[in-house]
C-alpha cells in the first residue's frame, strides 16, 4: 500500500517551512486535480511527488540554482531516476539493477552550464557511479582508490567547448534520497537505488 502525505506532515518531518513547501510543490508539481481554494481537499503526496519536491527544492535551497534551472534539471533527470530506482516501487520491492549497475554503492551527479544558454537553459551531467573507495598504503603513505563508472546526459560531445568546466555543481543524489527516505519513514526496500546491492557508502 502507498502511504500518501499531507503538506504539513512531510514538510514536518523534511524539516522544511509549510509555506516554502507549499511554494516549491506549486513550481515542481502540476496543478492538483483535486485541489483549489474552493474544494475543500487538501493536496496529498505519493512518495514520488513528494521526491520531486524534496529533490527541487534541493537545487534551490542547498545548490542555489533558480527555480527555472531547477525545473529544467527535475526534467532532465527524471528518466534516469525511473531507470536506476530512485522512484517507489509499489509492486514489489525494488528490482535489484543488473549488470554493473548492482556493484554501484552511491551515485554522484556533476552538474555543468552552458557558457551562453541565451534564452534557453542547458545542462550537462555528468554522473559517477562509486563501486568502492577504500584507503591503500601508496609508497608509504595511506591514500584512497575509487573505483568508479561515470556516463553523461545532455548535450552532444561537440557541444561540450560551450560548458565552463569552472561552474559545476556537485549533487550527492544517493544522499538526497536516502535522507528522504529516513525523514518520511518510507520502506528502503522499494528503493532499488537504494537496496542492499546497492547501500550507502560509509
Amino acid at each position: 500500500m502507498i502511504k500518501f502525505f499531507t503538506n504539513r506532515e512531510v514538510s514536518k518531518r523534511l524539516d522544511i517551512n509549510l509555506s516554502k513547501w507549499k511554494r516549491w510543490s506549486r513550481e515542481f508539481l502540476p496543478p492538483d486535480p483535486l485541489g483549489g481554494m474552493q474544494s475543500g481537499f487538501a493536496r496529498q503526496y505519493s512518495p514520488d511527488g513528494a521526491f520531486t519536491v524534496y529533490f527541487g527544492g534541493h537545487l534551490v535551497a542547498d545548490l542555489k540554482f533558480t527555480i527555472p534551472e531547477a525545473k529544467q534539471i527535475v526534467t532532465d533527470l527524471h528518466s534516469w531516476f525511473a531507470e536506476k530506482g530512485f522512484y517507489f516501487d509499489a509492486r514489489s520491492n525494488g528490482t535489484v539493477n543488473q549488470g554493473v549497475d548492482q556493484l554501484i554503492k552511491k551515485y554522484i551527479i556533476f552538474i555543468e552550464r552552458e557558457k551562453d544558454p541565451g534564452n534557453t537553459i542547458c545542462f550537462m551531467y555528468t554522473i559517477r557511479g562509486i563501486i568502492s573507495n577504500e584507503p591503500i598504503n601508496y609508497n608509504g603513505f595511506e591514500v584512497m582508490k575509487e573505483l568508479y563508472m561515470e556516463t553523461s546526459i545532455g548535450l552532444h560531445p561537440k557541444k561540450m567547448s560551450t560548458i565552463d568546466m569552472n561552474i559545476v555543481n556537485v549533487l550527492n543524489i544517493t544522499d538526497v534520497l536516502n535522507s528522504f527516505v529516513v525523514r518520511l519513514n518510507l520502506n528502503r526496500s522499494r528503493y532499488s537505488a537504494l537496496s542492499s546491492s546497492n547501500s550507502n557508502m560509509s
